[in-house]
């Protein structure tokens, strides 16, 4: 019997009823991206990365919906869920990363201010974002990179006993246009205790404003620049918070910016996934086309695999921001690690399949490199695993529990969720619901797979909460740093691979991306995509599991709907196959 849920689920553009409406009506607002004189389209975007420009013309579109997406209503923003911001960001940015820095790069001063700041700080800051403006985040120093403790940029007092800042940051994004400055900066004492955190707003960004700018590889329309102060006056009220609590503020702040970043790597592999189908359905090699051999065919499948499985690893991360806060500082981390290492494999399969067109000028070109700086913004992968080495082995200590409601509206993707709170957010996590609760969840997962025939799935659902318990058990004596590191990065796959067994278990009732209710195809490509990488494994998916997912994941391309557990239609439904000129044609070899 079809549900209520399944109708909703299936609608078509202009008729949406299901989640993330506000995300289909701004795809379908913005366009479809392969027509070659859309503004916020693929050739749009390629224009604006030959010449490092600015994407004004989507900032103008997208900026509205995007700007205030992640501030909670009680702050003045917009926030409805962090899943549906989730969706937002990843529509927009599927034809132009860019566009999320260049709207949403003032998310961690913004987060700082509001976890700490007074109500005249947070009034005056979501304003100024209000009203178009941004506020740069000035943490790293050239002379000391990710080790932040070793920073010098000081706040000291004057003999009048008035605050001053002394020395230089660099890489502040969009530094160039921001109308304020959040600087984290030395106050006194030892350790992370030793920072505070200033708003400095006006003519004393303006004056600090050193010239510098750098343009990475990828995101070449956004600066990041670089600012000197030497001896600057900073009001007593711009202090934010508590002295020698910055970095702390930092830290809490940065767990929104690491879990909200993974729109950006799935809008990405979106946009790698669709040009690549669309070349191998038109592309014919020996007589046929080449979505019709066994070697593309896999690759996509795997590539689809990998989408999939970052898909419901960001939306069960997203989603427990309302539901488990406390749990944030490792999600995010694993969230960061997971996506944007498999985005990384997306665009590398999606590559041998387009050959040497993957290396030409196009939007496949600027999508990868535009992916690949996501990796490194904020929090970069030495950083960012040391994070989950700190916290996995704790985690995986805890005692088992029985799923909650709270679990349940986490992985439920048609329940409601609590109101997001900042202040909940804490700097480690003691117990992780996903971790704990995985052994009575796969038992009770395995008992329904076995029951409607789907033995394999059951037997890989049975390997990740075996996998799991095993590193529970390795936990104990001291590692060296080495080892500790790749313990980490196992347990990072493993947890998005529990994550797919708890969607599939809580939201079965629902067509997950695009197959029917208690369809296994989905869970079963990615739970052994994941096992296989927490293993070291990085070989492609055997045809027997990459056949059914690639049947959904075409029929959803071909439809014109999100490779996504929601499958919203998007701006091209009902155009089956198209790409930009400078991305289709004939292969050459």
């Amino acid at each position: 019997m079809t549900t209520v849920n399944e109708v909703a689920w299936r609608g078509a553009a202009g008729n949406w009823t299901g989640p993330y409406a506000a995300a289909a009506e701004l795809d379908a607002k913005l366009g479809d991206p392969a027509d070659p004189d859309n503004p916020c389209g693929f050739a749009a975007m390629r224009g604006r990365d030959e010449c490092a420009a600015f994407p004004d013309a989507l900032v103008e579109s997208a900026g509205p919906a995007l700007r205030l997406s992640y501030l909670p209503s009680r702050h003045g923003g917009e926030l409805s869920t962090m899943d549906e911001t989730l969706a937002l960001v990843r529509v927009a940015a599927r034809r132009d990363i860019t566009v999320m820095p260049a709207t949403m790069f003032s998310i961690t001063a913004a987060g700082c201010v509001l976890l700490a700041g007074s109500e005249e700080q947070r009034r005056r800051v979501v304003g100024l974002l209000r009203g178009g403006g941004a506020v740069g985040f000035a943490l790293s120093e050239a002379e000391h990179g990710s080790d932040l403790l070793s920073n010098t940029c000081a706040l000291s007092r004057d003999s009048e006993g008035a605050p001053r800042l002394d020395g230089h940051k660099w890489l502040v994004g969009l530094g160039r246009r921001c109308d304020a400055l959040l600087v984290v900066a030395r106050s006194g004492g030892r350790g992370p205790a030793a920072f505070s955190t200033v708003l400095v707003e006006g003519d004393a960004v303006r004056e600090a404003r050193t010239g510098e700018q750098q343009h990475p590889a990828g995101m070449r329309g956004i600066d990041f620049a670089g600012f000197r102060f030497e001896g600057a006056p900073v009001p007593e009220e711009s202090v934010v918070g508590e002295t020698g609590r910055g970095m702390e503020t930092a830290m809490t702040a940065m767990q929104l910016v690491r879990t909200t970043s993974a729109a950006a790597n799935l809008a990405a592999s979106d946009t790698a996934l669709r040009l690549a189908l669309d070349f191998a359905t038109e592309h014919v090699v020996a007589g046929s086309a080449l979505i019709d051999q066994e070697h593309a065919r896999r690759e996509l499948g795997t590539a689809a695999a990998a989408v999939v499985a970052c898909d419901a690893l960001a939306l069960a991360c997203t989603r427990a921001l309302h539901t488990a806060p406390a749990a944030a500082s490792l999600h995010s981390s694993v969230v960061k690690k997971v996506l944007t290492e498999l985005s990384a494999e997306v665009f590398a399969r999606c590559a041998d399949v387009l050959g040497t067109r993957s290396q030409l000028p196009g939007a496949f070109e600027t999508a990868r490199r535009d992916n690949e700086v996501v990796r490194y913004v904020d929090t970069g992968p030495v950083a960012n695993i040391r994070q989950v080495a700190a916290q996995a082995a704790r985690v995986l200590a805890a005692d088992g529990s029985d799923p909650d409601d709270a679990l349940a509206a986490t992985f439920a993707l048609d329940a409601p969720l609590p109101e997001f709170r900042l202040d909940r957010l804490v700097l480690s996590c003691r117990r992780d619901p996903f971790v704990s609760a995985l052994p009575a969840v796969v038992g009770r997962a395995d008992r329904a797979l076995l029951t409607s025939g789907n033995g394999d799935a059951a037997a890989l659902v049975r390997q990740v909460a075996h996998e799991l318990a095993e590193m529970g058990e390795e936990t104990g004596p001291a590692r060296d740093a080495e080892d500790r590191f790749e313990h980490a990065e196992r347990f990072c796959y493993l947890h998005a691979a529990a994550c797919c067994v708890h969607l599939w278990w809580f939201s079965r009732h629902l067509p997950l991306f695009g197959g029917a209710p208690e369809s296994p195809d989905w869970l079963a490509a990615a739970l052994r995509l994941l096992l296989d990488r927490a293993r070291g494994v990085t070989t492609r998916l055997p045809a027997g599991l990459t056949e059914p997912l690639a049947r959904h994941v075409r029929a959803l391309h071909g439809s014109g709907r999100l490779v996504s557990a929601v499958a919203l239609p998007l701006a091209e439904s009902g155009r089956a196959h198209a790409g930009t000129e400078d991305d289709r044609g004939r292969h050459d070899g």
